[in-house]
């Protein structure tokens, strides 16, 4: 019985298996590597968002000051967006409530945030930049909105909006037209003839 017992165990001869290595370091390293690159990524990305919101803000400043300086572009101008209709009405109606405060005699600095988006509808896809400035016009402050649109490599406006928070400025407008309108006949004076048509 001895005989049997010796063959069920381990045999003199016989050496047990070294014990497996750790592995630990391995991931310990690992981790560390996918850890920087993760991390790398995530400045990038930030860098690049910081440069576009940088560019916006720029962008935004400039435009608005000669926006509000020298009037706003007509609708076929190559700075506003075609992916929405423009039409020459609507930027003269801006014009014209823009001019009734006066000259903008300050401006704040712009924020601008720059955001993707897709959407089934070709006009709410792609890279857009949402940007405000407050600005102090001759007759009440105000507040700009910019919106741009990414086509291509260029930026587009796809929406501007100036709002006064004094609104007095329309009413007097339209008290001096409803004057002006209850007034009796008032006699035209005849205007004076062309001295190029008299000769």
């Amino acid at each position: 019985m001895n005989g049997m017992t010796e063959a069920a165990g381990s045999k003199p001869y016989e050496q047990s298996p070294e014990p497996r290595k750790s592995r630990k370091v391995y991931w310990i390293v690992g981790s560390l590597i996918l850890s920087a690159i993760v991390l790398g990524t995530c400045i990038n990305g930030g860098m690049k968002a910081y440069k576009a919101v940088s560019a916006r803000n720029t962008a935004t400043d400039a435009l608005v000051r000669q926006f509000l300086t020298d009037g706003l572009p007509p609708a076929t101008d190559p700075i506003y967006s075609r992916r929405i209709e423009i039409t020459q009405k609507a930027v003269d109606d801006t014009d014209r409530y823009i001019r009734l405060y006066g000259a903008v005699t300050e401006y704040g600095a712009p924020g601008c945030t720059v955001r993707s988006a897709a959407n089934t509808e070709a006009a709410k896809s792609g890279t857009f930049g949402d940007c405000a400035m407050s600005v102090v016009s001759e007759k009440s402050p105000g507040r700009v909105t910019v919106q741009w649109v990414r086509e291509d490599d260029d930026w587009k406006v796809i929406g501007f909006n100036v709002a006064y928070s004094d609104q007095s400025v329309l009413l007097d407008k339209a008290e001096q037209a409803d004057e002006f309108l209850l007034e009796p006949d008032q006699p035209v004076a005849p205007s004076e003839p062309d001295a190029a048509t008299e000769d």
